[in-house]
């Protein structure tokens, strides 16, 4: 697959194809890592504080209160900015089961852990006292901790798995199929083993395989920073955060492996080595427009037509945000186009509406700990005077 790789993707004068509106009149968050529903209210977004909280809210505009939904804190070990409560997911029959799964930091050892809570009695909060820890896994270095967990159109559960920190990948996690490092893996849940308190899918890449972690769905990854499901095709789009000189989107496919770190984006890493089974992202960009990925969604809403189909994304350090159109027939390039000439914060993730619409969430700047949920709007569109 060739790449379409712009020098620079951020062009002054193009024409702007949406803006962010805030979602709360005057609501703000502490360091705000993931937004998303539930299944059950579409009137009630969660938004994940990386500290190691939950908060409920409605989506009206005029809110004022900010809830405790879920308050872990006491078991989430944050000695590095890459660390805390990184991401949950609601699994698909959460209004049957009341399941929540969600993927944090901890100390002593420095490991990631992969939990599964209950909803309370009275349906109002997650009682942390049903923690079930599922899989944990041990960190050499304090960064690169991944952090997506998300069910599929197949109803397993992925997660996306950094390469174990530090720089370079000195323990070559992403090439190593007998490590949970460097990968996204996909399990059962549903379905506990003897030996473990969820199974392993029969389809699965690497089953029955010597000295390979049947977990691996994909590998040859860094450092995993958000994915998502396209709600119309179901493939898996990610964006791989680099290292030194390109950032990449990825379509993750069942045994892929994708060149970390034989490869960084399409370019040899270091001397590189034997690439050719190895899978190209999609895109690619350098550092003159930015330095770490944030990964978004394809767009399926409806409020901005110009964006339907496109993949939203976002670079946490620049501020930058772009939409990334799949191939027209008869070509082969994908096409980033800048979707406006600035937005208001840094994203750290997007978020997706029950209709599809796009959130984001993030801080003022790379450095800031306080920031607010945004909605991603047409043109002319403000949303000061309505409802969300």
């Amino acid at each position: 697959m060739l790449i379409f790789t712009l020098l620079t993707l951020f062009v002054a004068t193009a024409p702007q194809l949406a803006h962010f509106e805030p979602v709360h009149a005057s609501l703000t968050f502490k360091m705000p890592v993931q937004v998303l529903f539930d299944q059950v209210n579409d009137d009630v977004m969660y938004v994940v504080e990386k500290s190691g909280l939950v908060r409920r809210v409605s989506t009206q505009k005029d809110t004022t209160e900010k809830p405790v939904y879920m308050d872990i804190t006491d078991r989430v070990g944050v000695t590095n900015d890459e660390e805390g409560l990184l991401s949950i997911a609601f699994h698909p029959k959460f209004k049957d089961n009341g399941q929540l799964f969600a993927w944090y930091s901890a100390q002593r050892p420095r490991r990631s852990v992969l939990s599964r809570f209950f909803v309370s009695q009275d349906n109002k909060e997650i009682d942390v006292d049903t923690e079930e820890i599922l899989l944990e896994v041990l960190e050499p270095w304090a960064n690169h901790n991944g952090g997506t967990v998300l069910f599929g159109p197949d109803g397993y559960l992925y997660l996306g798995i950094g390469d174990g920190g530090a720089a370079n990948d000195p323990q070559k996690n992403g090439q190593n199929k007998d490590t949970l490092l460097g990968s996204i893996i996909r399990i059962d849940v549903d379905s506990p083993a003897a030996d473990r308190p969820y199974s392993i899918p029969k389809d699965n890449p690497l089953v029955g395989a010597d000295g390979c972690r049947e977990e691996l769905w994909a590998w040859g990854l860094r450092n995993v920073w958000r994915m998502s499901f396209d709600r119309e095709t179901g493939e898996l789009w990610t964006g791989d955060v680099g290292q030194n000189s390109w950032e990449e989107i990825d379509i993750i496919v069942k045994g892929g492996n994708y060149g970390w770190n034989v490869r960084e984006g399409t370019h040899a890493f270091r001397g590189g080595g034997d690439s050719s089974a190895m899978i190209e992202p999609v895109h690619e960009y350098g550092r003159r427009s930015g330095g770490s990925i944030t990964g978004g969604h394809v767009y399926r809403g409806s409020s901005i037509p110009a964006l339907v189909g496109g993949y939203v994304f976002s670079d946490y350090m620049s501020k930058k945000i772009w939409v990334l159109f799949s191939p027209k027939e008869g070509e082969e390039k994908y096409i980033a186009v800048p979707i406006s000439e600035k937005t208001p914060l840094a994203i750290s993730s997007f978020g997706e509406t029950p209709d599809g619409e796009i959130l984001a969430c993030g801080f003022w700047n790379a450095y800031a700990v306080s920031g607010k949920i945004y909605r991603l709007v047409s043109p002319g569109v403000s949303t000061e005077s309505n409802s969300d």
